[in-house]
């Protein structure tokens, strides 16, 4: 056993502490971020409401980052997209670490198909 590389489940410092830390200050993921970040997307035709009543959803604006870099980078599928929140460190990093579900981005894609036409 002494020969050999073994790895350690048990570690407690796997990734780093903050989301933040997950992509370089250069990667390409930052700049489909700013992209985002910089559409009005009341004026694109998404919904925002902070004040509305029943159930939390996720913001337009993470699903929208979603929905787009996963285009670029050829993930159409929403169970494609729903996984790569869990195992692709530029997709936890781009939505903050929310994990939604297949038919919450699909629906959200069905949605809003215009709006997301318009402008991405």
């Amino acid at each position: 056993m002494f020969g050999y590389i073994i790895g350690n489940r048990d570690q407690n410092t796997l990734f780093p502490p903050v989301i933040q830390d997950y992509v370089g200050k250069e990667d390409p993921v930052r700049a489909y971020d700013a992209f985002i970040e910089s559409l009005d997307l009341q004026e694109m035709g998404f919904e925002i409401n902070a004040y509305k009543a029943g159930a939390h959803e996720y913001h337009p604006r993470a699903l929208l980052k979603l929905i787009v870099y996963g285009y670029a980078y050829g993930e159409r599928s929403s169970r494609r997209l729903e996984r790569a929140c869990y195992h692709n460190l530029s997709f936890m990093w781009l939505v903050s670490g929310i994990k939604p579900d297949y038919r919450t981005i699909s629906r959200f894609r069905r949605e809003n198909k215009e709006a997301i036409k318009s402008r991405c």
